[in-house]
Order: structure tokens, then C-alpha cells, then sequence
């Protein structure tokens, strides 16, 4: 059975069009979070080589001058990966007791 190109390349990209999707926070949702949420300049950042751990998922790293770092409510925040910080953005009063 021939398939029409056309058909085959829609077909081939639709898993990867919806791989990129996410579902972006409710805009009332950013303005809370943006009062306690952020980077305090007088909170000093974690120095490059320092032990941390996520506060997200609870891995220990190292300290980089790459990683993401923010405030909330006085004190700093390190992420083992870029990809944590949104997740704590959302809910920053839960990951904040780990």
C-alpha cells in the first residue's frame, strides 16, 4: 500500500508537535507567586562548588555559576536543573519545607 508523502510526514510529526505543548500558569497564579518568589539581591547567591540539594525532587548537586538560583522569603534557592524552577514557582510554600 503506497501512502501519499504528505499524509506520511503529517503522520511523523504530530508526536513531536505535541511533545513542545505545556500548559502555561494562570496569569492570577504569577501575580501571588511574584511577591514571595524571586531574586533577592540582598540574599548573597550560593557559591560556585557549594553542596546543595533540590528542593524539588531532593538531589544533591553541586553548585555551578550556571545554576538557577531565586529567593523566597529570605532565603536563596538552589536547582539542580533549570527545569525545577517552574515546578517550584508553582508552589513554592511546599518545596520550600524540603
Amino acid at each position: 500500500m503506497k501512502m501519499n508523502p504528505l499524509v506520511l510526514c503529517a503522520l511523523l510529526s504530530l508526536p513531536l508537535a505535541a511533545c513542545d505543548k505545556k500548559q502555561a500558569p494562570s496569569p492570577s497564579a504569577n501575580a501571588v507567586v511574584a511577591v514571595a518568589l524571586g531574586d533577592d539581591s540582598s540574599v548573597p547567591k550560593l557559591a560556585p562548588g557549594t553542596a546543595a540539594k533540590c528542593p524539588v525532587i531532593g538531589e544533591d548537586f553541586t553548585v555551578k555559576d550556571s545554576t538557577v538560583q531565586v529567593t523566597y522569603k529570605g532565603k536563596r534557592y538552589a536547582f539542580c536543573c533549570a527545569d525545577c524552577q517552574p515546578t517550584f514557582a508553582k508552589d513554592p510554600a511546599k518545596y520550600a519545607k524540603n
